[in-house]
């Protein structure tokens, strides 16, 4: 009894290992996302974990058996059923993950018709396998990960950005510029290769399903005491506070004129469109359709309905326009796009 209730007990310690250690992984990986595509892309993580689990239970009965002792189960199971329910889950598990992945694109690029849908179903195969295959590893990278930053003290902070895949290197350029225009020079550096390495088993078996949340080449930006490393829908700061919170300061202010959106929500991307109009009327000398437009878009937060931190990231970057267009000047990456 006091072996069982031992077991019991580094059993439950180690799931809630194992589940803090996943919640790293995916943080690591995509970096944070919208909530609505946070719950597709929780869907299919779970899916692709457990569809491994019940792959190696129907491979090798033995570590089914060691699970199913863990689980209490009623006399009347026969245990020859939870494997054909590990078969099955086997068998359809991935038709699930990619019919979830559907949810994953942006409307517009979803397929139409019948037998685009069902060949985005089955691409969820080979979609199960990589996403399995690549949360095992960072499942295992992120602690070390996780304990590398604690020893340098330093801390993670995140901006909301939305970043399409063919401009994902042009943003990088505009994220490195805004920082040496603000006084932190950095230099170009790939990820470390706890990152590099589940992300090509992502991208070789998931580029399609996952572009939207996973670039091919994830690019960090280094400094003495600062990095940044930007995924599609997330710009992460590593650094000790001052560092990384002056950092977040300055991209904050200079951000506001790139390719990428500061915002998830799609009317608040249309927003965005429209002050990037206000800049580029500025930018062509146009002032009074600038301050026509920047009406507008003053009228349209009025009666926008979005989360409040969107809000205040939109009324922000409408009272940088203003701010330019009163003075008649333009940040230096205004000028340059």
């Amino acid at each position: 009894m006091i072996l069982q209730a031992l077991l019991t007990l580094l059993t439950r310690s180690a799931g809630k290992l194992l589940n803090t250690a996943f919640g790293w992984a995916t943080v690591m990986l995509f970096g944070r996302v919208s909530k609505d595509r946070q719950i597709y892309l929780s869907v299919i993580a779970f899916g692709s974990v457990l569809w491994i689990v019940a792959l190696i239970s129907l491979a090798a009965p033995g570590f089914g058996t060691f699970l199913l002792t863990f689980v209490t189960l009623p006399k009347w199971v026969d245990k020859r059923l939870i494997r054909l329910a590990m078969m099955a889950a086997v068998l359809v598990i991935p038709a699930l993950v990619g019919l979830v992945s559907l949810r994953m694109l942006e409307p517009g690029a979803r397929p139409r018709g019948a037998a685009a849908k069902v060949v985005t179903v089955l691409r969820g195969y080979p979609y199960t396998v990589g996403l399995a295959i690549t949360l095992v590893l960072m499942t295992v990278f992120a602690p070390v990960l996780r304990v590398r930053n604690l020893a340098r003290r330093w801390e993670t902070q995140h901006v909301p950005m939305l970043v399409k895949p063919d401009d994902y290197l042009t943003v990088v350029e505009e994220v490195q510029a805004a920082l040496r225009t603000g006084g932190i020079p950095t230099t170009r550096a790939t990820v470390t290769w706890m990152l590099r390495l589940p992300t090509k088993f992502l991208s070789l078996f998931a580029r399609y399903a996952m572009a939207t949340v996973a670039a091919d080449h994830l690019t960090r930006l280094v400094a003495p005491e600062v990095e940044i490393l930007l995924h599609p829908s997330d710009l992460v700061i590593s650094g000790r506070e001052r560092a990384a919170t002056r950092a977040r300061a300055i991209l904050a202010e200079r951000l506001t004129v790139t390719r990428a959106y500061l915002t998830w929500d799609k009317e608040s991307n249309e927003v965005e469109d429209r002050i990037r109009e206000i800049w580029q009327a500025m930018r062509d000398g146009r002032m009074d359709e600038a301050a026509a437009t920047l009406a507008a878009v003053q009228y349209r937060l009025r009666e926008l309905d979005v989360p409040y931190d969107e809000w205040e990231v939109l009324f922000r970057e409408a009272l940088l326009a203003e701010t330019a267009l009163l003075r008649g000047r333009m940040p230096s990456a205004a000028r340059a796009a």
